[in-house]
């Protein structure tokens, strides 16, 4: 599969103290299936915030109310802040005030709690470095402009070979970048996981495609320890790519299979929907995932809706308004109305989650 999502800008070697790369833990929960919850339970009754939307394709534009009217009102929608769009709102302001774009943004979603980032993988200083001095880094585009997201998702490498194996220079890379995202706040740091990639014979592939396809096998040690830590899974499936099969035999089961097991070791997991070669179908394709996983018994405890292949910032027919089908916001719209969320049982993960339906 093609690459959708727009990776972090390079930086000088000499910042990145501790270069970053994919780690993913060794714990094996057996996936228990999630229970409806009884007639009178209130486990369904205050579900908040369980879907992010925005950049890129049109992210500048969600300064307009009306874009998101009826999707805010829905109470379930906060924003998803793609580093590379932040990136653009920032570059799209004025010098005098560059964060104008963003606080516009920000007035909008007023009402909504932090939002969600997705990252590419740097140095752990990444998220200290101080704002005035670094404006490519966290300080400067995510704490100074008032974003604040309290969790992310990492576009983790998928090569070379070593970066890809559980090792001890990798567990001490990530615990120090997620150590270090905590210190600003973000409290949920996934991993981005999916074999988009068809499995071949090489390096960065595992032995068989049996292994490619399970997030138990051993390929994925460092997939599993890197969510176990960072107390999140993110899934980059795309409704239209997985419905046509994905990569391969074995992909839609792989991320049922992995949405599972993160509901099962009481982590956050998160499905990025975003159009795949054709947004005409984009909504009917949104409907038709979400109706596949909720029968295998693979509901995520939140979705994002993004757009990967069009980075045009300003893009606004791609962003909305909620009224229109196949824009993202009438994506997020519908998910946020209709879509199933998987609610685990406590915050020590233990015991059965439940499957709620917003409208009910």
């Amino acid at each position: 599969m093609r690459r959708i999502r727009s990776p972090m800008r390079s930086f000088p070697a000499l910042l990145l103290e501790a270069s970053l790369v994919l780690s993913i833990s060794a714990c094996n929960a057996a996936a228990q299936p999630p229970v409806m919850p009884a007639s009178g339970s209130d486990v369904c009754s205050n579900l908040g915030e369980f879907v992010s939307v925005g950049g890129t394709a049109g992210f500048n534009r969600l300064v307009d109310g009306k874009f998101t009217t009826a999707l805010r009102a829905t109470g379930h929608v906060r924003l998803y802040e793609h580093e590379s769009a932040i990136a653009a709102a920032i570059a799209d302001s004025p010098s005098s005030d560059p964060y104008s774009i963003l606080d516009a943004i920000q007035r909008t979603f007023n009402a909504s709690e932090p939002g969600e980032a997705e990252l590419g993988l740097v140095g752990w200083n990444y998220f200290t470095l101080p704002a005035k001095s670094y404006p490519g880094f966290y300080q400067y585009q995510y704490v100074d402009s008032g974003l604040n997201p309290s969790s992310a998702n990492v576009n983790v490498p998928d090569r070379p070979p070593s970066e890809l194996k559980f090792s001890q220079r990798n567990e001490r890379a990530w615990k120090l970048w997620v150590r270090a995202a905590r210190s600003a706040g973000i409290t949920s740091m996934a991993p981005i996981v999916a074999p988009n990639a068809k499995w071949r014979r090489a390096p960065i592939f595992p032995r068989t495609r049996r292994e490619y396809y399970d997030i138990r096998s051993s390929f994925y040690d460092l997939a599993r320890f890197e969510a176990s830590y960072g107390r999140g899974i993110a899934f980059d499936s795309p409704p239209k790519f997985f419905l046509t099969g994905g990569s391969g035999p074995g992909y839609q089961r792989f991320i049922e299979q992995a949405i599972q097991w993160g509901n099962a070791s009481g982590i956050r997991t998160t499905v990025l929907i975003s159009p795949y070669l054709d947004r005409s179908t984009f909504s009917a394709d949104t409907k038709k995932f979400v109706s596949v996983l909720l029968a295998r018994d693979a509901v995520p405890t939140e979705w994002a809706v993004d757009d990967y292949e069009n980075t045009d910032a300003n893009d606004a027919r791609a962003m909305g308004p909620d009224t229109r089908p196949n824009t993202t916001t009438g994506v997020g719209l519908w998910l946020a109305a209709h879509a199933p969320v998987y609610v685990r049982p406590n915050d020590a993960g233990t015991g059965r989650g439940s499957i709620c339906d917003p409208q009910r």
